[in-house]
């Protein structure tokens, strides 16, 4: 009975810290400055993300739940990272999602089964996800499959391999002109 309503009050509070956890999705749109190993590199973050964006056809009859993308460049545009996102639903089953993601990725690649364990810390439930991934020297694709009530949650990933930009050296200061003292002997700097 005491486990039945500790699980009861671990639900509560998770269902409780849902719309907290879901809050990184409901940003606006903007494009900001921020240091980057001491460099300034610009920051354009944007509400949506496209299956153009992402490299990644869009699961067909999929809803999209969630998305974003962000871009970050150097302030000269110089690019230096780009991630996006996008969750979407289905009504299919994971294994049907999985064989469609197979065939249209390229190399075809196998789906590989992940557990998630009860007990452990996670903000994703339990259960099993089909991950496939493909990747270049330049970026990664990933789509992950979920068992969820009534079909499958896919959430698709595009990450570039970042390029961090070399640290600038402070432009230099100007130096005063400096003065010579006059040479001994001379008759520069002597009156007569």
């Amino acid at each position: 009975m005491r486990s039945h309503l500790l699980r009861l009050a671990a639900l509560g509070v998770l269902l409780a810290s849902l719309p907290a956890l879901c809050a990184g999705y409901a940003r606006t749109p903007k494009k900001e400055e921020m240091l980057l190993d001491g460099n300034v590199v610009v920051v354009d973050y944007r509400t949506s993300a496209t299956s153009d964006d992402l490299l990644l056809p869009f699961y067909p009859g999929a809803g999209v739940e969630n998305s974003f993308s962000y871009t970050v460049t150097t302030k000269e545009g110089e690019p230096v990272l780009y991630y996006a996102l996008a969750d979407l639903m289905s009504a299919d089953p994971p294994s049907r999602v999985a064989e469609d993601y197979r065939n249209k990725l390229p190399g075809k690649p196998n789906p590989e089964a992940i557990s998630d364990e009860q007990g452990k810390p996670s903000t994703r439930p339990a259960g099993k996800r089909l991950v496939l991934a493909v990747g270049t020297a330049a970026d990664v694709r990933m789509v992950t499959i979920a068992q969820r009530a009534g079909g499958s949650r896919i959430q698709l990933v595009r990450a570039t391999k970042p390029v961090i930009p070399e640290a600038r050296p402070a432009p230099a200061q100007p130096q005063p002109p400096t003065r010579r003292a006059p040479r001994r002997g001379s008759r520069r700097g002597m009156r007569a």
